[in-house]
């Protein structure tokens, strides 16, 4: 005996007519009749009455009606309940400070909209562990600065920005040489993060080098320096925008600048994905 046989007995118990339980089933009269025919043999008694015009249960059928009914009842609730599984588990994000900080919430409220029950675990760490705790299933989705050139991930580039020079509303030079600028206070990011690492190369390529007087791993605490006075910042300009237009800060334009960034999501390439870290992959491919 086994599910579909139980199925279709009961709807047959519950239409008393094979035609209308083939019916709804989708099922065709003799595959109906056939599953019957074995499920009676394997009883080894009749289990329905055949009338003139329908069928009714003998008392060895309504006997194996009440002893199937639970059965198959847990059975669909079973059934019901497997699309959720997946659901629980919050969806494991490692981001870099930059996307975190400006886009990162606005995309997750996005897809909320259309997948209210998913969840998520979001954490801010340098390029370098976010992609450690990738390899090691730590989390399943990781947002970093600048390009990886990994075949175990699959990488998605869904947005860039370029990096601007900031300086306090009342610093009075507006336009500074590559020389000039390293002549001044600065205030940079710490060493081995995306940000200062392509300003460093892009300074190096010209043939120097920088001597922060600050650095530090939070860009906002760079940000409230320099808006105290005491040097410039080259930062991401999506992080500093609002201030900006607001005049809390002032941009100083740098000659020849060409600074940009870029953000790439990754997943591993081998590691199972859940349906809802499929479903938010499929998404980024619509980003940018």
């Amino acid at each position: 005996m086994n599910y579909k046989q139980c199925v279709i007995f009961r709807e047959i118990a519950k239409t008393n007519n094979f035609t209308k339980a083939a019916t709804n089933l989708f099922l065709t009269q003799s595959a109906v009749s056939h599953a019957i025919k074995d499920l009676e043999e394997e009883a080894g008694t009749q289990l329905f009455e055949r009338l003139h015009r329908s069928v009714k249960l003998t008392p060895a059928g309504e006997l194996l009606l009440r002893e199937i009914q639970p059965i198959i009842e847990e059975f669909e609730s079973v059934e019901a309940r497997l699309p959720d599984l997946e659901k629980q588990p919050p969806l494991k994000i490692a981001s870099c400070i930059t996307y975190a900080q400006t886009e990162l919430p606005q995309l997750l409220r996005r897809f909320s909209v259309n997948h209210p029950e998913a969840h998520f675990n979001v954490q801010v760490f340098p390029a370098s562990e976010s992609i450690a705790r990738l390899e090691t299933g730590e989390v399943d989705l990781a947002f970093i600065e600048g390009k990886v050139q990994q075949v175990s991930f699959q990488a998605k580039k869904i947005a860039d920005y370029r990096l601007c020079v900031v300086a306090a509303p009342d610093f009075a030079e507006k336009q500074l040489s590559l020389p000039e600028l390293l002549q001044r206070p600065l205030l940079l990011r710490e060493r081995g993060s995306a940000v200062r690492e392509a300003f460093e190369s892009f300074v190096v390529l010209q043939g120097f080098k920088p001597f922060p007087i600050w650095e530090s791993v939070d860009s906002q605490a760079l940000v409230s320096a320099v808006k105290a006075g005491f040097g410039l910042s080259v930062l991401p300009y999506r992080l500093v925008k609002e201030e900006l237009l607001l005049g809390k800060l002032t941009e100083v334009k740098i000659t020849d600048w060409q600074l940009t960034n870029d953000i790439t999501a990754l997943v591993r390439k081998s590691r199972y994905q859940s349906r809802i870290l499929a479903e938010f992959w499929k998404m980024l491919h619509q980003v940018n």
